[in-house]
């Protein structure tokens, strides 16, 4: 393996492949099964009568009893299906009705499901997601989507000293202290009550997260594992345009040692070659002298019309 497929590799949860898309052209997913085979991931093939129709819940506990003989959890297998109905029967295996009757994912909804449309069909399918090809997407694509399932957060990027990664509810506890301590909440907002930023959270993984794919998430040093900062990418709405805004904020322990702009660098890369952004925007009070060397040191402008202001903030620009 190469450096950069050993660190992938350490981060992934995904076990096993459960394929049931047979009428794939071999060369499309030709450089799929190459990463599948070389990442060590199980593939297994979904196995039907000949001549015969069933059921999707017959051919969902053959695909069980697959996993249980290889010793797999369905928490770390994935179903790639062109079977739009089984695609909706093992995708709502995963849901629960809340109170109101409506459909939520469960805390550990098992096996994800990728159903793949074929071109032409617009068959509907309940999925975790839905493709039209294999081309483009690797191990690391299903594994996302694998931890997208069963709320697993995601590594976004590593930087020499640290690692960023989706929030988690558990991250709270070390999130409270962080803003506790001094100057933290001077020009950041504070954390809600705790039942109120629980419940936040836990909707912010399941829609931010879920449908733009990043939003702010934490900092950690790569030695320890500890949560020093968050950072990361928000909207924020400026004379009717929603701009993009890079946001951060660095523990005291760990500020005036090259941190913020460390980390920021890289989220300013990630933000241009994986999500494609144009440009981003900052928001800064006056007074905050370490957050503007920061923005100035990657390249961001100050806008001087007072109608790009936001209140006391300056507004902060930079084309990607």
């Amino acid at each position: 393996m190469t450096p950069k497929q050993e660190m992938i590799c350490r981060q992934l949860v995904l076990r096993a492949v459960v394929w049931d898309a047979e009428d794939l052209d071999k060369n499309e997913r030709k450089k799929l099964e190459e990463e599948i085979q070389a990442f060590r991931i199980r593939r297994i093939q979904v196995k039907r009568r000949q001549n015969a129709a069933q059921q999707p819940h017959s051919v969902y506990n053959g695909i069980q009893k697959a996993l249980r003989k290889a010793g797999i959890s369905e928490k770390t297998a994935l179903l790639v299906t062109g079977d739009a109905a089984l695609a909706q029967y093992v995708y709502d295996c995963g849901n629960k009705k809340d109170s109101d009757g409506n459909s939520r994912r469960r805390q550990n909804a098992g096996m994800g499901v990728v159903f793949y449309e074929k071109s032409g069909s617009r068959a509907a399918a309940a999925a975790d997601m839905v493709v039209l090809g294999f081309e483009e997407i690797g191990v690391q694509f299903l594994d996302r989507v694998q931890k997208r399932r069963n709320r697993l957060p995601w590594i976004i990027l590593y930087t020499k000293r640290t690692y960023v990664r989706e929030i988690t509810v558990q991250d709270l506890d070390a999130l409270y202290a962080l803003y506790e301590e001094e100057g933290i909440t001077d020009y950041t907002e504070p954390l809600f009550e705790r039942e109120k930023e629980e419940s936040y959270t836990e909707s912010y993984i399941d829609h931010q997260y879920y449908y733009y794919g990043y939003g702010m998430w934490v900092v950690c040093d790569r030695k320890t594992g500890a949560l020093i900062g968050r950072a990361g990418i928000e909207h924020r709405e400026v004379e009717g345009e929603v701009c993009m805004e890079l946001g951060y904020v660095i523990g005291t322990a760990y500020q005036r040692q090259g941190y913020a702009s460390e980390v920021c660098a890289s989220i300013v890369a990630y933000a241009k070659e994986e999500l494609e952004i144009e440009q981003l925007h900052c928001f800064i009070h006056p007074n905050n002298k370490g957050s503007l060397r920061v923005a100035q040191k990657l390249g961001f402008t100050q806008c001087q019309s007072k109608e790009h202001r936001q209140g006391e903030l300056w507004h902060f620009s930079m084309e990607l």
